[in-house]
């Protein structure tokens, strides 16, 4: 399993919408290619690709699985993406990597949201795509209505191969470019009830292939045919410019039409030489130099994924774009500025591990215990390289608080968080500073609860997971002059006295907290002014309505009263936090809630049923966009409305629409919102009393 050769090595994902074989073809593409002397499936837990516990009690993907193999004289790198919208983000990184992608299609119910996500993703990518019509042995398959959904996407569609039956009686595919029936039996003439229809396709596929490139099209207009060979050049080139997608069809079960794909794969995706070029910055600012995949050139990579292995520890996989790597070399990691030390190259099967000696342009490796190198990252010669532009990292939607189930394992849960967000960039942790609670922000309710899951069985910990508090704000809506805040105690001897006088006023959104010093004639001494500030500090901690934080207020100090013996920094502390409380009573105190910016993205059908759900949720849609068979919905919506969306997307939309959401800005809170977190508030003081 040695380098083979630029022009000898294909890379491509597996992409589209969960549920439709993605992984069952992966396991076929194997089988066909000799790789596997058996079928692998899913169903029965035997899939070398998804090969995690949770993948095979959950029967889906949920993590990109890389299988490298030989045929044909080519070495093959399958990417085997989740099609479930709470794992989907690993696939979208792994392509940043990749030359190419089969996008799946199912013959029963065609192309959905998933489907359309991961080739809109593709586009961005400039990645040439081929598709893959499967599961034509099964009832209700139709593949000319398959292939209207990938048109509707937007797809510029056209098939290669044509289906021979459906359902029980699908026996093969006719290859529209030799005309010829493709069965297990062997090579064969078009069946005499099909061969008008193959006619036709033929003839949409030759207009097709003839309209992206104007001397074949000059010679098709003048001759009206174009020869086979002809035919075979233009669809590899109008693949590879994306100018066309060509879909053959058939089953993963039976095997049916795979061989034809894997022959596509090899023929029509491109090598890393024949692919759009890699770019990384100039020495110039805004400059772009090209990255050719030459071995001889200097190495650079793209890290696209870390695997936390039992018996290797932490695997970083790559991706070699130019250079050739060896073990035991040092290379630098271009995104941090550290050198690393290259152990052993691993090429990766699933699961399982094969060393090898030698890298080159197009392969995807693995190497252990790289110290500090993440997904994204970028790999390059510890001298005279070049580096790569990081692959970006999209952040999570939802976040649940997170903590130890048991008392005493909190350093070692959040040790091993730390495993699995190096593992899952899309999985962040953090710690809310006004509520105290750490936050595990995933890309779905699913994402998050199979972490914890994993975190159980990689590490022997248990997390609860709870419905995070929402970091409410109090501030203030208007003036409030000449507030007094006194502090007086005489208790014999020496007492404690301190008076202040502030006003305040509102500050625009995210200001924060502003203190001015307005004491004048020396009413309070310079030395003590900065104790009246830390005590209005610490009130902004704990507002008065429900003890929330207090933002956005300017606060002068304005004068003040003091004792030559009983005034102290302690007593002109407890004076400005006294002061400042009484003050923002006098000057309509307001409860703030964070407002999100919304994206959710669902079937058209469904577009009534969200946005009444987000009318009653107190959002506002502000735009709302048709992208193909999609239709794209922006809103504002309060934090607190959004906490359990998820579920209930998934639920209004059948598992087909997803969201994403970003911080907007706070906004003061309704009334009767407001009334309850205050009853909320006091039932808990009263609890605590």
């Amino acid at each position: 399993m040695e380098h083979t050769g630029v022009e000898q090595t294909r890379s491509f994902a597996l992409v589209g919408h969960s549920g439709d074989g993605k992984t069952s073809l992966g396991e076929a593409l194997l089988h066909l290619a000799g790789e596997k002397k058996t079928l692998g499936k899913v169903d029965d837990g035997t899939s070398s690709l998804d090969y995690l516990p949770e993948e095979r009690k959950r029967a889906s993907s949920i993590s990109s699985s890389i299988y490298s193999f030989d045929w044909s004289e080519t070495h093959l790198t399958l990417v085997d993406t989740p099609g479930d919208p709470n794992f989907q983000t690993d696939g979208q990184i792994a392509l940043n990597a990749l030359d190419g992608a089969v996008l799946l299609v199912s013959a029963m119910g065609g192309a959905k949201v998933g489907t359309e996500r991961m080739f809109r993703r593709c586009q961005s990518l400039e990645i040439p795509v081929v598709a893959f019509v499967n599961g034509l042995d099964r009832e209700r398959s139709d593949f000319a209505s398959a292939m209207e959904s990938l048109r509707k996407i937007e797809v510029n569609a056209t098939a290669l191969t044509l289906p021979i039956g459906s359902d029980r009686n699908f026996s093969g595919v006719i290859d529209l470019l030799t005309m010829k029936a493709l069965t297990p039996e062997g090579t064969g003439e078009v069946p005499a009830e099909l061969a008008e229809e193959a006619e036709e396709a033929r003839g949409r596929l030759v207009e097709s292939i003839a309209e992206c490139d104007d001397l074949l099209l000059e010679k098709y207009l003048e001759e009206g045919e174009l020869s086979e060979p002809e035919l075979r050049e233009g669809l590899v080139q109008a693949t590879r410019k994306r100018q066309l997608v060509p879909v053959l069809c058939g089953s993963a079960e039976t095997l049916l039409g795979v061989d034809q794909l894997l022959r596509g794969i090899v023929e029509m995706l491109p090598s890393p030489r024949d692919r759009t070029p890699w770019s990384a910055p100039g020495p110039e600012e805004g400059s772009e130099i090209e990255v050719p995949a030459d071995p001889a050139g200097p190495f650079s990579a793209i890290v696209f994924k870390t695997v936390i292995d039992r018996y290797a520890g932490t695997l970083s996989v790559f991706r070699v774009v130019s250079g050739t790597l060896t073990p035991d070399v040092t290379i630098l990691d271009a995104t941090r500025g550290q050198k690393q030390r290259v152990g052993k190259l691993i090429l990766l099967k699933g699961g399982d591990h094969v060393d090898i000696t030698v890298a080159g342009p197009g392969d995807v490796i693995a190497v252990a215990k790289l110290k500090d190198v993440h997904t994204g990252d970028a790999l390059t010669a510890e001298k005279g390289g070049v580096a790569l532009r990081p692959i970006p990292i999209p952040q999570g939607v939802i976040s649940y608080a997170i903590q130890a189930k048991s008392k005493g394992d909190e350093d070692k849960v959040y040790t091993s968080l730390g495993r699995l967000v190096e593992e899952d960039p899309t999985l962040q942790l953090g710690r809310e500073a006004s509520t105290g609670e750490f936050l595990l922000t995933g890309m779905g309710e699913l994402h998050v609860r199979t972490a914890a899951q994993k975190l159980q069985r990689m590490f022997g910990v248990e997390v609860e997971l709870k419905t995070p508090k929402v970091p409410y704000r109090e501030t203030i809506t208007r003036r409030a002059e000449h507030v007094e805040g006194k502090l007086k105690k005489q208790t014999g001897g020496k007492g404690m006295f301190g008076v202040c006088y502030l006003t305040v006023e509102p500050k625009a959104r995210g200001e924060g907290i502003e203190f001015v010093d307005a004491v004048k004639g020396g009413a309070i001494p310079r030395s003590l002014i900065p104790a009246v500030e830390k005590g209005i500090q610490e009130a902004c901690l704990a507002g008065p309505v429900a003890g929330f934080p207090v933002v956005d207020v300017r606060v002068y100090c304005i004068d003040g009263k003091h004792h030559s013996v009983d005034s102290n920094e302690m007593a002109f502390k407890l004076a400005g936090s006294f002061g400042f409380k009484a003050a923002v009573e006098k000057a309509g105190p307001a409860i703030l809630e964070p407002i999100m910016d919304v994206d959710i993205a669902a079937p058209s059908d469904f577009v009534g049923d969200v946005m009444g759900d987000i009318s009653s949720r107190r959002g506002r849609v502000q735009s709302s966009e048709a992208r193909g068979s999609t239709q794209v919905i922006q809103a504002q919506v309060p934090m607190s409305e959004m906490l359990e969306y998820a579920s209930r997307l998934t639920s209004m939309t059948g598992g087909q629409g997803e969201f994403h959401m970003t911080f907007s800005h706070y906004d003061e809170v309704p009334a009767h919102v407001r009334e309850k977190l205050v009853a909320e508030s006091q039932a808990a003081k009263d609890g605590t009393s």
